[in-house]
């Protein structure tokens, strides 16, 4: 099925590129520096350029069951890194530093799921959409509010609605303005308190901004840079 051009930045390579940075920034800043919130503030860029690449890659993509099937092997394969790293206390193991209460209260049963299984209903959202199988969608909105899930339903609609808004430049204009006016509201008013997830909107400008960095991101690369770098900061985590 021949898909509609994307009016968006498509330079994948820079999207991820600062995908990258941002999100080393904002797990540096969580379990060394963590009373220091510029880290944070950074890495909340990080998700919706993640997020943003996910619709991209499934513009691209010639098999959304192989594409289905590489995000569900990284996601099992990075959910022992990723509780190492964050939730280590499942395990039996101890540290020095200690996971955040605000995090804590979104885990099931003590056990967090890591971001891959977010990207996962994401494309399981858009796949129904693009296909008009509105009962996909549907349930990948329903397992969004599963407390294990990152992100949430923010981040499972967030891309979905990308999608939606992804073939016209109006439309996509239209996107960005309420992800920059929403996310701070989101955050200062529904929650009642700053939520550093405002900072989000500054991944906007990357979104729409048309750019030709001619950066090339390995694929094994694009996957493994997540678990890898979990594994080095679990690691030091313990020791320092």
């Amino acid at each position: 099925m021949d898909k509609p051009v994307f009016a968006g930045n498509s330079d994948t390579g820079l999207l991820k590129t600062f995908a990258f940075i941002t999100m080393l920034a904002d797990h540096v800043g969580y379990l060394f520096f963590s009373d220091e919130i510029i880290w944070r503030l950074i890495g909340r860029i990080s998700f919706p350029l993640f997020a943003y690449c996910l619709v991209l890659g499934f513009l691209h993509t010639k098999d959304v069951k192989k594409y289905f099937i590489r995000l569900g092997a990284f996601s099992l394969i990075s959910q022992l890194p990723y509780t190492l790293c964050f939730y280590p206390e499942e395990l039996g193991l101890n540290t020095e530093n200690i996971v955040l209460e605000s995090d804590r209260a979104f885990s099931l049963f003590g056990f967090q799921l890591n971001i891959g299984f977010t990207m996962m209903l994401g494309l399981l959202g858009i796949f129904g959409l693009d296909r008009k199988k509105y009962y996909l969608t549907a349930l990948a909105v329903i397992l969004s509010f599963i407390p294990a899930v990152e992100y949430g339903s923010y981040g499972v609609m967030f891309m979905i609605i990308a999608y939606l808004f992804a073939f016209s430049e109006r439309a996509m204009f239209g996107f960005a303005l309420a992800v920059s006016l929403g996310s701070p509201a989101f955050g200062l008013f529904i929650n009642g308190y700053f939520d550093p997830q405002c900072f989000a909107a500054f991944a906007v400008l990357l979104m729409i901004c048309k750019t030709n960095s001619k950066i090339k991101i390995p694929r094994w690369l694009g996957y493994g840079f997540y678990p890898a770098h979990l594994c080095i900061l679990a690691f030091l985590n313990f020791v320092i």
